[in-house]
């Protein structure tokens, strides 16, 4: 009888060191050092989709369902073309604008919205960050946006 209590003290024991070995090691609080929100900073969002190459949406962990859910974000500091714009060259462009950023944020690791404030038409206006590197660089490199502020648009030849 006594030996079967022993057992199971140490039958107990050595579940509770599994489940905080589990806990330091395999869960969220791990990386939640890491994934702190900051004032100017959302750390570790999700991607869902993208409506075109400046237009993301995002889940955004630990904020309320009111902002974290769904939430739409603009690319800060560019401007790419418009999926209904009335130039072929220009539809052509923002198709291949949406896949380029689909594909790089869907094979991300790690995503972060970066300066974040409110933009003219009250949305999120934000420098996306994925794995190290930023997405407006990469649509400029690739001719895919320009340099954009909020100021008047420029009328681009997408043709070229």
């Amino acid at each position: 009888m006594k030996r079967k209590r022993g057992i199971k003290k140490i039958s107990k024991y050595i579940l509770n060191v599994i489940l905080i070995i589990y806990a330091v090691f395999c869960s969220d609080m791990a990386v939640s050092e890491d994934c702190q929100h900051t004032k100017l900073t959302f750390k570790c969002v999700k991607y869902l989709y993208n409506y075109d190459g400046d237009t993301v949406t995002f889940h955004i962990p630990n904020v309320h369902p009111l902002l974290g859910d769904k939430m739409s974000v603009r690319l800060y500091g560019v401007d790419t073309p418009e999926i209904k714009g009335k130039d072929i060259c220009e539809k052509r462009a923002a198709q291949v604008a949406k896949r380029l950023v689909q594909i790089e944020l869907t094979n991300a690791k790690i995503i972060h919205l970066k300066n974040i404030q409110k933009g003219k038409y009250f949305r999120i206006v934000a420098d996306i960050i994925y794995d190290g590197k930023s997405l407006s660089d990469l649509l400029i490199s690739k001719k895919l946006a320009y340099r954009y502020y909020g100021d008047k648009k420029l009328k681009i030849n997408w043709c070229r």
